[in-house]
């Protein structure tokens, strides 16, 4: 009896000191500060020489203070600050020649206002005249909500959207007798309404790979492709969806270094910002023969191929984590360059499959976001494990040793 409530007490306490780590795991590493961005306008749809007022605030709804907080918030050249007029911020200072709020130090729960007085300052007034404001903060922990926008208008039925592309990187296999092209296209919005009638296309240059095509792989009704071009219906306000650039399978004896570019374009909406309508990117295919001659350059250019695949872009801050922690501390010692090329070696098929799959790709964030906290908040996972290791120990030491019993008998 002894021996078996002592085994059961063990594992007991063993498992609530796990249960109870885990759980703590997100609050503790999380607690960093967390500014999110907001903007107003007080007359969307002024008279002419009528002032407006923009008021941008700068919330921290995190648990800790921001240290050298800064949000960029200059006007657009179709408006100015009316003469005898001047920015009102609650907190820090305003510079109107740059545009800079310095705000320098926000603690948890605080916010902080601006107050930018502005007028039309064109005779000819377009459309949308949008005034964006990006927040940047060393210490912030979500970068979703770093930026905010408000616009006056012409007239009130003018609708203002910003149409934008981006082409990913090809994820080339480490081994294969064959390329393809298979690229992943991201397209969206990032003005303040929703844009409709919105049409995406894809050009190779020179034409290398066969059969070249944009698809939907998630099969939305909105998405409509054929051949090189996808119908989208619509966009809402901040929203984007990924397509694929693909093609069939080829052979070539001779390095490719086709670029393949894409555009988006809207038959509704004004696009008032139209320099991020392109993108481009250069997919390099190596001469590929049956004895699978393709060499994976680990200290040049590669990407995190599962990370990528995962979050969509080697462009999103979990991805730029996970890299700058190859570059800084794997690639500087032999044992990380070792783990580095069997990574580079192994993972492009697998991340060939999540890219193709969302819920393969959702259950891969959700496997690579104890990393990118962990290379994110270092001192504060190392304080956590202590911490776990220490109440395992504490219980462990309290409950006596552990005595293995005869499997023999009967344990009642």
């Amino acid at each position: 009896m002894n021996n078996t409530s002592t085994i059961r007490r063990t594992i007991r306490t063993q498992s609530l000191a796990i249960v109870g780590t885990l759980w703590l795991i997100p609050g503790l590493l999380s607690a960093a500060p967390e500014i999110a961005l907001q903007m107003t306008v007080d007359v969307a749809v002024p008279a002419a020489g009528q002032p407006v007022q923009f008021t941008v605030t700068a919330s921290n709804i995190g648990p800790d203070a921001a240290n050298g907080v800064q949000v960029a918030d200059k006007l657009p050249v179709q408006l100015a600050i009316p003469a005898g007029m001047a920015a009102f911020p609650s907190a820090g200072t305003y510079d109107a020649a740059s545009g800079v709020w310095s705000i320098d130090t926000l603690n948890a729960g605080a916010s902080a206002t601006l107050l930018l007085p502005a007028v039309i300052a064109v005779t000819d007034q377009p459309a949308c005249s949008v005034n964006v404001a990006r927040l940047t903060s060393p210490t912030d922990s979500d970068a979703t909500n770093n930026w905010a926008l408000a616009a006056v208008r012409r007239t009130a039925t003018d609708r203002c959207a910003d149409l934008f592309v981006s082409v990913g990187a090809q994820v080339l296999l480490g081994c294969a007798t064959s390329n393809r092209v298979d690229n992943r296209v991201r397209v969206g919005n990032y003005g303040p309404d929703s844009a409709t009638s919105i049409y995406a296309d894809l050009v190779q240059s020179p034409a290398v790979a066969p059969n070249l095509r944009l698809t939907d792989p998630s099969g939305r009704i909105t998405v409509a492709c054929s051949g090189t071009r996808c119908a989208v219906a619509s966009l809402g306000a901040g929203k984007y969806i990924d397509l694929q650039a693909e093609s069939d399978s080829f052979r070539n004896g001779t390095q490719q270094a086709p670029t393949l570019s894409t555009s988006v374009s809207s038959g509704g909406e004004t696009d008032y910002a139209t320099s991020n309508n392109q993108s481009s990117v250069v997919d390099v295919f190596p001469a590929v023969s049956k004895n699978c001659d393709i060499k994976v350059d680990v200290l040049g250019n590669g990407g995190c191929f599962i990370a990528t695949a995962a979050y969509g872009s080697a462009l999103e801050p979990q991805v730029v984590v996970l890299r700058e922690f190859r570059d800084r501390h794997l690639q500087r010692v032999s044992l990380g360059r070792a783990i580095v090329r069997f990574y580079y070696r192994h993972s492009p098929p697998v991340a060939a499959v999540i890219a193709r799959h969302d819920s393969l790709r959702f259950l891969a964030r959700m496997l690579l976001t104890p990393l990118v906290l962990a290379f994110t908040f270092p001192w504060r996972t190392l304080a956590l494990l202590t911490l776990g290791a220490t109440l395992v120990i504490r219980r462990r030491v309290r409950a006596g040793p552990l005595r293995f019993v005869d499997s023999s008998h009967d344990l009642r």
